[in-house]
């Protein structure tokens, strides 16, 4: 495959061409970073529950309802899915083993380590997912503000 300018022997419309070249391309390059997002966000997501289906009592919050219209409605739910994948981590990690220590002794303690590890390793990963994808489809939204009302049809199952 090769791509091959040919210019206008007329400078008008050697600039016009030019122009429409400059304009498609920056179109084009625009579509495929909305889609490279909207896959991104789709993987991410996957991710997200797949890590969060292995958690037997998952803590990690639920996706909000409301669509992100750009960057900045994101930073809520994003910060919220990370903290809450460190603090379950913590949780199985840390305190649940102290407590064990503290009611049955240092054994006890041992395996609830043992038990917590796992979850402890899923959870931040599975937050950090979450946020992610959230984050990927503020981002698409604020490129493309029509995928933003498209998707927000598609949750609401309302048709215009």
């Amino acid at each position: 495959m090769a791509i091959v300018l040919v210019v206008p022997e007329d400078g008008q419309k050697g600039r016009d061409l030019f122009r429409r070249l400059v304009y498609g391309t920056s179109r084009f390059m625009g579509k495929v970073a909305v889609e490279a997002l909207s896959t991104s966000a789709k993987l991410t997501s996957f991710t997200a529950k797949q890590l969060n289906g292995v958690q037997p009592k998952s803590r990690l919050p639920k996706r909000p309802r409301a669509v992100p219209h750009n960057a900045t409605d994101i930073s809520n739910h994003a910060y919220e899915s990370l903290m809450r994948g460190v603090k379950e981590a913590n949780y199985k990690i840390i305190t649940i083993p102290y407590q064990d220590f503290v009611a049955h002794g240092p054994g006890s303690a041992a395996r609830s380590v043992a038990k917590g590890v796992p979850v402890g390793l899923l959870a931040p990963i599975a937050g950090a997912s979450e946020a992610l994808s959230y984050t990927l489809i503020g981002l698409r939204n604020q490129l493309d503000p029509e995928s933003r009302r498209e998707y927000e049809v598609a949750i609401k199952g309302i048709s215009d």
